[in-house]
């Protein structure tokens, strides 16, 4: 615990927070929820700050040239007669498509943006939608029909479901599982 004046910042309470990304499994998203804020803290290294400096210029072009930019979007579900509300943020909306800014796009870490793509265009009612990545200039469209866009809004509410009403927390094993920072703790060596 940190004190400043009268006020306590308490760096092991849960950050209480996850990602359109996390959502994809809800193990995932559940261990974010819980994460202390130190770790969380630890996790942001130089390469991500500049990310999002790098995200916020081209966030900046779309919006000159007419596109919404960090358009939010509110997720709602009830538990047990409580209703709770998250919002994500979706980069930008450009000539009726969801547009989601990536780093790097590799075909390892193609299920997850795609995946986050996808959840937006689920809520939003948009079928088609592209990631761009910013270091080779790549452009990777993405178009689904209306009955996938609602299995995947019905997995994101499940998997929020899970998380948030503490529902079974299972992991839904998938390509992204290698690249997940809490793999130890919950697969085995089999699926490594």
């Amino acid at each position: 615990m940190i004190r400043v004046f009268d006020k306590v910042i308490d760096l092991d309470k849960p950050v209480n927070r996850f990602t359109v990304v996390d959502l994809i499994c809800p193990k995932r998203a559940w261990h974010v929820f819980n994460e202390p804020v130190k770790e969380f803290v630890n996790s942001v290294d130089e390469l991500m700050v500049s990310g999002v400096e790098t995200h916020n210029l081209v966030l900046s072009q779309l919006r000159e040239q007419g596109c919404s930019v960090e358009v939010p979007v509110e997720v709602e579900v009830e538990c047990n007669g409580q209703k709770y509300v998250r919002r994500f943020r979706v980069d930008a909306i450009c000539d009726g498509k969801v547009i989601e800014i990536k780093r790097k796009y590799t075909k390892e870490l193609a299920p997850l943006y795609i995946w986050q793509v996808k959840v937006y265009m689920a809520l939003l009612g948009i079928n088609k939608g592209a990631i761009i990545s910013l270091l080779d200039g790549y452009v990777k469209e993405i178009e689904a029909s209306m009955d996938e866009l609602k299995n995947v809004k019905e997995r994101l509410l499940s998997n929020m479901r899970k998380v948030l009403c503490g529902g079974d927390v299972s992991r839904h094993v998938g390509k992204w599982c290698r690249y997940c920072r809490y793999k130890d703790m919950c697969l085995n060596e089999r699926l490594m």
